[in-house]
């Protein structure tokens, strides 16, 4: 007798036969009890999902000698008929190969005449959306005002094909992949029936291959069985279809998370001479790299449909990446794979794909960055010395300063204290001078970037030029308006400051004109500057060795 293969010998024959389509199968079968059949019936979905199997079932029930009952009794001649396809009640037509204006009209013909022996004449036409427009157009009419006892059942992969003048004639039904729990229970089920001897992580292998279609799993299935001679284990199911193992995916990952480059290149070299293609390893490593990007992001390996074993070894590769340097390399490889298609040589861009993740910079975070920042600071002995600003120098007469002095007289004005602000003057017995304001001034910068890094780079335009009574003068150059209203906008926080540093009720005002202590830091070029900087300033001296900082 002629070998029948699983694909067919396992087809669906009952509605509890059909794997992972309850809505489909409560919802005909619910319309067979309470008599509310439609005349048209739109089946979508990827392939080997039990379409075709549903429509079979569904004309068996409803042309069964005992009903129509729910479930066909596949025991009278009308269902024994359906299952061998040759009962003249129901026509399966290929829409592939009988596509034309001329086919369609043959059918138009046959739906006049009544049904032979069954309740219903159907009409099942797989590959719908490859009709042609014209046979579709012809379609039309019949589709929607068909004899009472005509009945269409469409299948198609590509509901996107059909035209929307069908679909609105018909009830869609949307056929889902299988997952693989229902795969491999099923498969299962067949290796017991059929005597066959197949690990678990055999079947779950030849699941994930199949990609959510029962047909494809139990035709893998068939092939494996015919490529062993003994029992089937998951190096066998490797073999037969020629997977990467996956072995070679964690190899990768520990060479891009040591750096090793020519480590990676041999890696490459070794998936050429099995005669793995570029873009099969390409994509095996994105799903490797998302096995762990969802490893990583949630802290444990339950999302992942595998062995325990793979498992634990996923979370224990997921260690070493952060979540941005595994999204980075996924980009490398999704990018790569779309270089394969411009026509590039597979072996280069496998090896250019290679060598970039392997000396991949790893991200580095602005907390990374403040974290070190701060490490750096707190190994200085004590606070820096301040930069030094030349003696003090007479105010310029070149412009009216904008803010007044203390008197009673003048109106309030920038960055002087409110009329109610009757904060004490220095005491007479603890001299207080601008040069302890200059020698102070760096410490009084960092404090107040601590509170707003945009004030405190304001503020360092510019210098303490004056001190009368508790207000220091803070000269700036004529071209720096726009920082002066900065700092003013920020007069508490500088106040607070300044009582933080100097220990004092100081308040202060900003003017602006020609000031020695500017233009000699005006003077220096920028490395003379930096050099300045960190000869007065350990912490900048740090910055530039191990981080390798610059001025802007």
């Amino acid at each position: 007798m002629t070998y029948l293969v699983l694909a067919r010998k396992w087809r669906p024959q009952t509605w509890n036969e059909v794997v992972g389509q309850q809505h489909v199968t409560a919802t005909l079968r619910n319309a067979i009890e309470h008599n509310r059949l439609a005349h048209a019936y739109l089946f979508c979905g990827p392939r080997g999902v039990g379409k075709t199997s549903a429509a079979r079932i569904l004309a068996k029930a409803l042309n069964c000698q005992k009903g129509p009952p729910l479930a066909p009794c596949n025991a009278c001649s009308s269902c024994v008929e359906i299952t061998e396809s040759r009962n003249m009640d129901v026509l399966e037509i290929d829409g592939a190969s009988n596509r034309g204006i001329d086919d369609i009209r043959d059918l138009r013909e046959s739906v006049r005449y009544a049904p032979i022996a069954g309740k219903f004449k159907i009409f099942i036409i797989d590959e719908v959306h490859m009709l042609s427009n014209d046979a579709f157009n012809a379609l039309l009419k019949t589709l929607e005002e068909p004899p009472p006892h005509i009945l269409f059942i469409f299948a198609t992969t590509e509901p996107q094909k059909v035209p929307a003048t069908i679909v609105s004639r018909c009830q869609r039904f949307d056929f889902h992949r299988a997952n693989l729990n229902e795969i491999v229970t099923l498969l299962k089920r067949i290796c017991e029936s059929e005597s066959m001897a197949v690990d678990d992580d055999a079947l779950l292998l030849i699941a994930k291959k199949s990609d959510g279609s029962l047909r494809d799993s139990q035709s893998i299935l068939d092939q494996i069985v015919s490529f062993s001679t003994g029992p089937i284990s998951q190096s066998d199911v490797i073999k037969a279809l020629g997977i990467i193992d996956q072995e070679l995916y964690f190899r990768a990952s520990d060479c891009i998370a040591s750096g090793n480059g020519p480590g990676f290149l041999d890696l490459a070299e070794t998936v050429f001479m099995q005669g793995t293609s570029a873009d099969e390893f390409l994509s095996g490593l994105i799903e490797h790299f998302r096995n762990l990007l969802v490893t990583g992001d949630a802290g444990n390996a339950a999302a992942l449909e595998m062995p325990e074993a793979d498992k634990k070894r996923y979370m224990d590769a997921a260690a070493q990446f952060k979540i941005e340097d595994l999204l980075r390399l996924i980009r490398i490889a999704a990018d790569s794979l779309h270089s394969l298609k411009q026509g590039i040589h597979p072996r280069f861009v496998l090896e250019f794909a290679v060598v970039k993740m392997a000396r991949m910079d790893r991200t580095v975070t602005v907390d990374d960055l403040l974290a070190s920042i701060a490490k750096l600071k707190q190994g200085l002995s004590g606070p820096p010395p301040a930069p030094g600003f030349p003696p003090s120098s007479p105010l310029p007469k070149t412009e009216r300063p904008r803010a007044a002095a203390s008197e009673p007289a003048v109106p309030q004005t920038e960055g002087m204290p409110k009329e109610h602000d009757s904060s004490p003057a220095p005491a007479a017995d603890s001299p207080f001078s601008l040069e302890d304001i200059q020698n102070g001034w760096a410490e009084l910068i960092q404090e107040v970037k601590n509170g707003s890094v945009t004030t405190g780079s304001f503020l360092l335009e510019g210098a303490p030029v004056g001190l009368e009574g508790n207000i220091v003068t803070i000269g700036f150059r004529m071209c720096n308006g726009f920082h002066i209203d900065a700092i003013l906008r920020a007069e508490s926080n500088i106040h607070d400051a300044l009582k933080k540093v100097y220990g004092r009720n100081l308040r202060f005002r900003c003017v602006k004109g020609e000031f020695a202590q500017l233009e000699s830091r005006k003077s220096l070029s920028k490395e003379e500057q930096l050099q300045k900087l960190k000869e007065t300033n350990p912490t900048i001296d740090l910055l530039t060795k191990e981080l390798g900082a610059d001025l802007a």
